[in-house]
């Protein structure tokens, strides 16, 4: 194609319409290829490869110079010519306490063993009952005794009758110790009198052993009391009356 002579812009515009003619006409006679998507695809899982096995030289590297690093800071900085540096040994001080051998081990005396060998030493005081006037104490099974600002009243045994023992009536002597007895079978009981510290009453039979009544007192501390006490039946008894420190206060014979 041999282009026209300039004749003026009207020339050049068709100039212009023809050569777009010729590109067209040239661009739909070519048939393009098919996209190479494989290849992209490939291309892409390379780089990626690569940039995997690259992050982790990287990470074995930093790992590696950090392990170097602590190993060199737990070296001795100046260590001698060809030796190792010497182990750390703690610090003695010329001061430091020294070990003793143990202290030989101290028996102790238990509660027990002192409480019975102060009862050997002295009587244990018995404790006294404060009762109530009128309050019937069940002193043993099918015996009752209760006291009265006018004596001791018990009940019980063969004899369904209410029993008294006065303490006014002048036959004890409230100013001096003393104790009385009254007996039926197996049960004992009676009047202790004279002294505000009674601190025993023991039954003693014929063999010499020892059983310790109970005692009862009105409140107030009148200076007087009753005791009971159950022990084998049959043999001779005798009555001891002690204060509360162990001094013998008044003594009746075997009866």
């Amino acid at each position: 194609m041999t282009p026209a002579p300039d004749a003026g812009p009207d020339a050049a515009g068709a100039w212009d319409d023809l050569l777009r003619a010729e590109f067209a006409r040239a661009a739909h006679d070519v048939t393009p290829g098919p996209a190479p998507v494989a290849a992209v695809v490939r291309a892409g899982r390379a780089r990626r490869r690569r940039r995997t096995v690259a992050l982790s030289v990287l990470a074995v590297l930093g790992v590696a110079f950090a392990v170097a690093a602590g190993t060199s800071l737990g070296r001795d900085p100046h260590p001698a010519a060809g030796l190792a540096a010497p182990p750390v040994r703690p610090a003695t001080s010329a001061f430091a306490p020294t070990a003793r051998p143990p202290s030989p081990a101290v028996p102790r005396t238990s509660a027990s063993s002192s409480s019975s060998s102060s009862s050997s030493g002295r009587q244990i005081p018995t404790p006294v009952r404060t009762v109530a006037p009128g309050e019937r104490v069940a002193a043993a099974p099918g015996w009752k005794v209760w006291l009265t600002a006018g004596g001791k009243h018990w009940q019980g045994g063969e004899d369904p009758l209410e029993q008294f023992r006065s303490v006014t009536d002048g036959n004890i002597d409230l100013a001096r110790p003393g104790i009385s007895h009254q007996g039926e079978g197996a049960f004992h009981s009676g009047l202790y009198y004279g002294t505000r510290d009674a601190g025993r009453v023991e039954l003693v039979d014929d063999r010499g052993r020892a059983t310790a009544a109970a005692l009862l007192e009105l409140p107030g501390r009148p200076g007087w009391g009753v005791w009971y006490a159950v022990t084998r039946e049959g043999g001779a008894l005798g009555l001891r009356l002690y204060d509360r420190a162990g001094r013998l206060l008044s003594e009746l014979p075997p009866l």
